[in-house]
């Protein structure tokens, strides 16, 4: 069995936005390449976390429309495994951590499954921390 990981979008937008990628995002990002190396599971609102950092870089002339359209495609070729967490888990969470209940999913799936959190939010390496969660904080040094 493949090792697996929950990743969270701030990762999968340091692949996507010009200068947001460190050295170990790139080497999660090439393992991600080949999925036959790891599972990377993400919960449904991912899709849409990705897509509305990405509506903002456009709105803010970072990137252009087509910037946009082309990294959200290229993020489609990647095989991730789409899990529901409980959303009566992730309120709790949210709850209890303080934490939008769209990023208390990342932390719901990481414990159903078992499996560490990739990410690059501080709140949610905090929050993981204190859930005993697996975690692999990915520092913000940048390449």
């Amino acid at each position: 069995m493949n090792p697996g990981y929950v990743i969270d979008a701030s990762v999968a937008l340091t692949w996507l936005l010009p200068g947001e990628e460190t050295p170990q995002t790139l080497q999660l990002r090439d393992r991600a390449v080949d999925n036959t190396l790891i599972e990377l599971f993400v919960p449904p609102t991912f899709w849409y976390e990705v897509a509305n950092v990405l509506w903002v870089a456009v709105r803010r002339s970072r990137i252009s429309q087509h910037e946009a359209a082309e990294a959200l495609d290229s993020l489609l070729g990647f095989k991730f495994t789409v899990c529901p967490a409980d959303p009566i888990n992730c309120l709790t969470l949210s709850i209890a951590h303080n934490l939008a209940v769209y990023d208390s999913a990342y932390l719901c799936l990481a414990m159903e499954y078992q499996v560490p959190l990739w990410t690059v939010d501080n709140a949610l390496v905090k929050a993981a921390n204190r859930l005993n969660i697996p975690v692999e904080p990915l520092p913000v040094t940048r390449v």
